[in-house]
């Protein structure tokens, strides 16, 4: 993950390594203070200097639980059919419920997994949720009514919400700013192949041994990477280590002045109070902050409308089997993988080449990227739209869903890597203010889908759709001009 690329990159991370012990005054500190820090900007306990491997290991771990997390917010889709007919129920709304309350939890629960993350630490939060994820995984596969389902299906939700959102955290924490849009890369394949790839093996479950048995293999799946991850994740938040290494100090030497910088005997409840105020702070009063979660919660919300009526729109309009159905998933899949490794050797490449012309490292520097997504996104909405509504050939529309896909990652990765950037030891809170829009987005939106097709057609209907997502990448591009400006001007007391 790491190597030396030059002056420019070296001037990139050695602001994210800081110097080891000092004595001063900070909030909390008296003159007698000893504070501590990393000895060093090379120090091998700060895990941005640990070895290649270990980091490469953890980012992978945190990948795959992701993976294994974001599976469940579509897998039982193509099965909803199943589930409503053994529920002896014909409420369609309620059929969608089953599928978009997930993603409701997962817009709830970032707005504390993310921010304790920021008081225990990485590790706890983690090996907890990925329990609860199984636990109510379990639930899903046992409930005996639908009542039960949906709150089952809220909860797993809220627990496969702490690697969603915490991952780019860990991304923070391990790897140098220069690579970290190819890190963010491995992370957003695990995010979005999940819901591409989790229908197709969903719709062959159902059909064969029935929808619980897909309750089970997400049990199966998530249960043994929650045990992978308990036992090779290790702590990696910085501030939760230097805790550690002051609290052994000072039992070493019996000197109860030894603290962390910014260390203070604030009560719990109010460091608790603080952090989970934190992403709500940054959303309502960062402009920039809610500029680009506006645009990525569209989009992602879009993206779950595209899933949650490809059965009715290939059902309906090219007779597809239930079977069949699956393969159409296929096309964003192919379209999100194609576009991983440009989006991460694009987005990283541009910000070495303009941080050595400026001379000077600026996060809005991985905004550029955004252009790519911004021109695909709508593109492909019109060309899936059109060819659907004038019955071409069923492979046209399922590659214009692959130009979504790519477009989506091109908008999912500058996001996540400018909030690291730009938000490094709080890059949990401010990707958790854009995880609760963009999870309540692919929530709700996915409800008006057949309302719009029947109201515009296959045609206007994607259209409007894709003349929103020009606009809204039009003006997020502004941000590119602005961002450092207004982050400035609008900065906030986030302590």
């Amino acid at each position: 993950m790491e190597s030396s690329e030059g002056e420019s990159e070296r001037m990139q991370q050695d602001t994210e390594k800081v110097p080891s012990c000092q004595t001063g005054t900070h909030t909390g500190e008296t003159p007698d203070s000893v504070v501590v820090d990393w000895d060093g900007p090379d120090d091998p306990q700060n895990p941005l200097n640990w070895p290649v491997w270990k980091r490469t290991l953890l980012v992978g771990t945190i990948t795959c639980v992701v993976f294994s997390t974001s599976i469940a917010s579509s897998a039982i889709a193509p099965a909803v059919p199943q589930i409503l007919k053994h529920f002896n129920s014909t409420n369609e709304e309620l059929g969608t419920l089953i599928v978009t309350i997930e993603l409701l939890g997962t817009g709830v629960g970032p707005m504390l997994m993310g921010p304790l993350s920021e008081i225990f630490g990485r590790r706890i939060i983690y090996n907890c949720a990925n329990i609860g994820f199984s636990a109510f995984s379990l639930g899903c596969a046992l409930t005996p009514s639908l009542a039960g389902l949906v709150i089952m299906r809220f909860l797993q939700g809220c627990s496969a919400s702490c690697s969603l959102n915490n991952a780019p955290g860990t991304i923070s924490d391990l790897v140098p700013v220069h690579r970290r849009g190819f890190a963010m890369s491995m992370y957003s394949m695990g995010f979005l192949l999940g819901p591409a790839v989790g229908p197709i093996a969903g719709s062959y479950l159902a059909a064969a041994a029935g929808w619980r048995w897909v309750f089970w293999l997400l049990l199966i799946f998530n249960g043994t990477m929650g045990i992978i991850c308990g036992i090779v994740y290790r702590e990696t938040y910085a501030p939760v280590l230097l805790q550690r290494k002051a609290a052994k100090l000072r039992k070493a030497t019996g000197n109860p002045n030894i603290l962390v910088k910014g260390q203070n005997k604030v009560p719990p409840s109010t460091l608790l109070k603080r952090a989970v105020s934190r992403p709500v702070k940054m959303f309502l009063f960062c402009p920039v902050v809610t500029g680009l979660a506006i645009y990525n919660a569209v989009v992602y919300g879009f993206t779950y409308l595209l899933f949650s009526t490809f059965s009715v729109v290939f059902q309906g309009q090219y007779n597809f089997a239930e079977g069949r159905l699956g393969l159409v998933y296929l096309g964003l899949a192919i379209g999100f993988l194609i576009s991983i490794s440009i989006a991460s050797y694009t987005n990283d490449k541009t910000y070495q080449r303009l941080t050595k012309r400026h001379g000077i490292a600026k996060p809005e520097y991985r905004l550029d990227s955004l252009i790519y997504g911004a021109i695909a996104i709508p593109v492909g909405f019109f060309i899936y739209g059109w060819t659907t509504e004038k019955h071409v050939d069923s492979a046209v529309p399922i590659v214009a869903t692959g130009l979504v896909g790519f477009g989506v990652m091109f908008t999912f990765i500058p996001f996540n890597v400018y909030m690291i950037d730009a938000y490094t030891k709080y890059a949990a809170s401010a990707i958790a203010a854009g995880n609760v829009l963009r999870s309540l987005s692919a929530a709700l939106l996915p409800l008006t889908g057949v309302p719009l097709y029947d109201r515009l057609g296959y045609g206007w209907g994607n259209s409007l759709l894709a003349f929103i997502s020009l606009g809204l990448g039009a003006m997020c591009l502004v941000f590119r001009k602005n961002g450092e400006r207004w982050r400035e001007k609008f900065s906030i007391q986030l302590d």
